[in-house]
């Protein structure tokens, strides 16, 4: 079966809008050159490439390569703490995995870690709230947990059954 065409224009269905996005990156691509392109890319899908979790505290900064080279760079990368450079550290080898399955090739092939708390984001009370309530399960859901894994003698095994349990519920709501 082919694939309609639509009757509406693009101009008319965004009334003439254009994202800011898509007019900037020719002025980005002149003012930094093609290498310049790579770390914007990489800042504008750093939560998709790195996690969610590992984006709110880690940030990159640039891509260094060697003259004449656009390949095996060294990312520079802002760290919130020693405790995140830590796991950065980590975790080193899977980003690096990560950032070239983005790029296609071999891009980067060291991270420089910069720790550096000035980035960080706090959340807000209403923010944890939120958090706390969308953990929250019915009470009959809880009662359906506990009875389930009442019979359960290992309690860390029990408390992983518990959880998933609540994520379960939680996440078919």
């Amino acid at each position: 079966m082919k694939k309609q065409k639509s009757i509406i224009s693009k101009e008319h269905l965004c009334h003439g809008l254009e994202a800011l996005s898509a007019g900037m990156a020719p002025f980005v691509k002149k003012l930094l050159g093609n290498k310049g392109m790579a770390e914007i890319d990489l800042i504008a899908n750093w939560k998709n490439i790195a996690g969610e979790e590992t984006a709110q505290y880690s940030l990159p900064q640039k891509i260094e390569f060697k003259r004449g080279n656009e390949n095996n760079g060294t990312l520079y990368l802002l760290v919130a703490n020693g405790a995140y450079a830590l796991d950065i550290q980590h975790k080193t080898p899977l980003l690096l995995e990560k950032i070239n399955t983005f790029f296609g090739y071999c891009a980067v092939a060291k991270i420089k870690i910069i720790q550096d708390n000035s980035f960080i984001h706090t959340p807000s009370v209403a923010e944890f709230e939120d958090k706390q309530e969308k953990k929250l399960v019915t009470p009959e859901e809880e009662t359906y947990i506990q009875g389930i894994t009442e019979n359960v003698k290992n309690p860390d095994l029990k408390a992983r059954l518990k959880s998933l349990g609540e994520s379960i519920f939680k996440n078919n709501k």
